[in-house]
């Protein structure tokens, strides 16, 4: 009998022993596994910041990218202003041959659904130095106007002779736009004094 239980206890021993051991050999594969988890998670990390920063952050963008639409052709953008009789420059612009142009009136309001429309538009005539022409002597980008002679036609030219001559005498789309700019800054004005 005491055979017997020597022998079971010899065989306790050796599994004490065995479990120990595979204790030991478990803990030092966990810990040399901790150490690659970081290692492996590091190129996981820079590939999912790699796929997230390639994303387009336009809200308009189409698939592919703007560029993606060489083929296409493009549209005239959206009608504006009084009577739609002008075209989309931005956002805030609405511009039009005879009627001159709008910066960030209620006319413009429309402009801004441009934003969502997922082709590529294109505003205006002839290249200018700063976009397109808009309106006779206005040049126009998507973010603002300004005064351009390169946009004036051959009647504004011919016009334009006697306008040098005399400065009280201007066309009616350049008139309108300079009283606008004059209202805007007599707002302004009258703004500030009301805060002091």
């Amino acid at each position: 009998m005491k055979r017997g239980i020597n022998r079971q206890l010899g065989w306790g021993k050796r599994q004490l022993h065995n479990i120990s051991s595979t204790k030991s050999i478990t803990s030092s594969s966990s810990s040399s596994l901790s150490m690659k988890m970081p290692e492996a998670s590091v190129p996981a990390c820079f590939l999912c910041l790699l796929a997230l920063s390639s994303a387009c952050y336009i809200q308009n963008c189409p698939r592919g990218g703007k560029r993606s639409y060489p083929d296409t052709e493009l549209r005239q953008c959206m009608r504006c202003g009084p009577g739609n009789r002008g075209n989309c420059f931005g956002p805030n612009i609405c511009c039009g041959e005879d009627m001159g142009c709008y910066i960030g009136t209620p006319e413009t309001f429309r402009c801004v659904e441009e934003n969502f429309v997922p082709s590529p538009c294109e505003a205006g005539g002839r290249p200018c130095s700063t976009g397109r022409c808009a309106a006779p002597g206005i040049c126009c980008s998507d973010e603002s106007c300004s005064l351009d002679s390169a946009c004036l036609d051959d009647e504004s030219e011919r016009r334009r002779v006697p306008l040098e001559k005399n400065t009280t005498v201007m066309d009616g789309s350049a008139s309108d736009f300079l009283l606008r700019l004059m209202h805007l800054a007599n707002r302004q004005q009258q703004a500030k004094h009301q805060y002091y």
